[in-house]
């Protein structure tokens, strides 16, 4: 049972009322929220675009309403753990491996890192290693790039605050400007990859995980030595959407 407190912040009470909200209803408009803190229209309004710039809600461009944004996704991995959503991806990362031959994971986004959540390792005798626990720069990783292409613009310069990035090999992107038009490619394809970007002779291929309410909650990754990989990253891209997909419908 929940324990009122004894000193309330309101700016804070309303923004929970307000995540709260999505509980029954995934969609929330401005009058909705209105009607229920009992503020105005205009003050709803900025609390919802608060909320959005933190991720935490996301509008839809064409009904303007407010969903759960990809913040609530990381926040709900980080409270349960991932151990659900690698249960569920564990099938499917195998399939992913029995379709490509070639090793898949799962991974997550934290701040401008990817985790290796869960993977399994393609049965070929040079193929990429398994990476579970390890971490690496979102920007030079096909995973991260899908993951990054969640983000606002507004949170994504929060995240990458200088013109210049960090990491990677000499062909992954090092700045920000460049890094924002390669993730609108991944908008626009569904899929990310990386060709030779986190380390010489790797390639990958990502698709983000979306679960029903169309909320990010991890990315699918296939990758192998560059050479082969490379040859057919039309299979490999076809995969992983497709799996990445069947997983987001598995989470609910």
């Amino acid at each position: 049972m929940a324990v009122p407190a004894a000193y309330p912040v309101e700016a804070i009470d309303n923004a929970a009322r307000i995540l709260l909200m999505l509980v029954d209803n995934p969609s929330l408009r401005v009058a909705d929220v209105s009607a229920e803190l009992g503020v105005a229209r205009s003050t709803a309004h900025r609390m919802l675009t608060t909320l959005q710039a933190r991720d935490l809600l996301r509008q839809d461009a064409q009904t303007k309403s407010y969903g759960p944004g990809p913040a609530l996704a990381r926040l709900g991995i980080a409270v349960i753990g991932a151990g659900a959503l690698r249960d569920e991806a564990r099938l499917l990362l195998e399939k992913l491996v029995d379709d490509t031959s070639e090793t898949a994971h799962l991974l997550v986004l934290e701040g401008t890192e990817t985790v290796f959540v869960e993977g399994v390792e393609s049965r070929q005798v040079i193929r990429a290693g398994l990476r579970t626990g390890q971490r690496g720069p979102a920007h030079a990783s096909a995973a991260g790039k899908a993951l990054l292409a969640e983000l606002s613009r507004e949170e994504l310069r929060r995240r990458y605050p200088g013109a210049r990035l960090r990491g990677g090999t000499e062909r992954a992107v090092s700045t920000r400007r460049a890094l924002e038009a390669e993730l609108e490619k991944v908008r626009e394809t569904g899929y990310a990859t990386n060709m030779e970007e986190s380390e010489w002779d790797l390639c990958a291929v990502a698709a983000t995980v979306r679960n029903r309410q169309g909320v990010a909650c991890g990315a699918l990754s296939v990758s192998g030595p560059a050479r082969r990989a490379g040859a057919k990253l039309a299979l490999l891209s076809a995969a992983v959407v497709a799996a990445a997909t069947e997983l987001g419908a598995r989470l609910g």
